[in-house]
């Protein structure tokens, strides 16, 4: 009995098809660890393009929205902010990859590193391989503000990384690996590596997202190109109830790429400890450089100045913005 339940989960976890004139094929098997996989032949239909909603607080971490199959159709399991199983450990997508005529969902899960996810572009910081949205230093998880929605929230740990993609649509949205018209990324080395590092399957959180999403009609797929009826949501609810839930399609555009200081966030240990170390270093060199601007300023202040007979039109001081790496109170204030 359990492992007939487990089964027809599975078989809820199968991507969209982008065609329903022809009977899928689908299958559900176990493994001899306990998961399940997903087989079809019908390829799964491009990814929606819509706006993040907003993150709930410190510590939540972004899991992008799929296709998934059940219930004999095909729907959308929406994107969901949620806490992680622990600290320390990042959510690397499921995937649906083609091969010898089928197409196979691959779970995703929870790992220290980020995994291969088939060089699908689900956006905001999940651009194909790695993960640009953040990173963990010690128990504090750090948002990159550029790809994440944190704005009315109260979240001081952010920074900008203005080297990747500002927004999380994109024209490409195919959301499958290989056969006709996928993804043909291929996995890297430390991909491969993460493989094989300890994971935590999906939470509690995340399977009652899937659950919920599959007893929602209006998050079926619609041929005829209607999206689904929420595309992301901040907390998971039971029936799509999140006030905060994103309902509307954002217009896909090209992504806008600034060639400024790159920020890898996946990363070997030693990388992210050491990208942890410069943070004090430039809040330091900021705060310097504030000062000798301050004393200028001053020291021109206490300087006699002539006698103005006409108004004097000068150029405001151009500054250059930095990123402000942690503790951000701006947000608070919002």
């Amino acid at each position: 009995m359990k492992k007939s339940t487990l089964l027809a989960m599975a078989a809820s976890l199968a991507l969209l098809s982008g065609c329903v004139a022809v009977p899928a094929t689908t299958a559900a098997t176990e493994t001899p660890s306990g998961t399940t996989t997903v087989t079809t032949t019908i390829a799964p239909p491009a990814l929606p393009a819509y706006e993040q909603p907003a993150a709930p607080g410190p510590g939540y971490l972004w899991t992008p929205g799929y296709w998934a199959w059940g219930d004999a159709a095909y729907y959308w399991v929406p994107g969901v902010w949620v806490l992680p199983p622990r600290a320390g450990v990042l959510w690397t997508p499921g995937w649906w990859g083609w091969s010898g005529g089928i197409y196979r969902w691959h779970i995703g899960y929870w790992g220290p590193t980020i995994g291969f996810y088939g060089g699908i572009n689900y956006g905001f910081g999940y651009f194909g391989t790695g993960y640009a949205g953040g990173y963990w230093h010690g128990d504090q998880f750090y948002y990159n503000r550029t790809v994440n929605n944190i704005h009315n929230t109260r979240i001081t740990n952010v920074y900008v990384d203005n080297s990747v993609t500002h927004n999380g649509t994109t024209v490409n949205r195919v959301s499958y690996n290989g056969g006709s018209g996928g993804a043909t990324l291929q996995p890297n080395a430390m991909e491969k590596t993460a493989l094989h590092q300890p994971h935590a399957a999906p939470t509690a959180a995340q399977v009652q997202q899937h659950t919920m999403a599959v007893q929602e009609r209006g998050q079926r797929y619609d041929p005829a190109g209607h999206g689904p009826a929420v595309y992301g949501t901040s907390r998971v609810s039971e029936h799509l109830a999140d006030p905060a839930a994103v309902r509307a399609a954002a217009v896909p555009h090209p992504p806008t790429i600034v060639h400024q200081e790159a920020m890898p966030v996946h990363s070997p240990a030693e990388q992210v400890h050491e990208r942890a170390q410069k943070m004090p270093e430039r809040a330091a060199a900021e705060a310097r450089e504030t000062a000798r601007e301050t004393a200028q300023m001053e020291r021109e202040n206490m300087q006699p100045r002539p006698a103005v007979r006409a108004p004097q039109h000068v150029k405001p001081e151009h500054r250059v913005q930095r990123p402000h790496p942690h503790h951000e109170r701006e947000h608070e204030e919002r």
